[in-house]
């Protein structure tokens, strides 16, 4: 198996786009466990279990997007 250029260029565009996914995400995640915690007065299920969801979100950031960015690279441009 070889490795095309088109292929890296794709994996390297989907790393990028995954790192902003996962701001945005993280970003969401954490403005609701905010709001639960300020209107309950208590941390939430979400805010109890924030650093394994970014840590799943960061995994699939990082190697979900740039696996499919190298495939639809690779397909495309050959």
């Amino acid at each position: 198996m070889s490795i095309s250029i088109a292929g890296l260029i794709g994996a390297a565009i989907g790393l990028y786009v995954g790192w902003i996914d996962y701001k945005i995400v993280v970003g969401v995640l954490k403005g609701a466990a905010e709001r639960q915690r300020q209107r309950t007065g208590r941390e939430s299920l979400l805010g109890r279990y924030m650093g394994a969801i970014r840590i799943v979100v960061l995994g699939f950031a990082l190697i979900g997007f740039p696996a499919v960015g190298y495939f639809a690279g690779s397909a495309l441009a050959g």
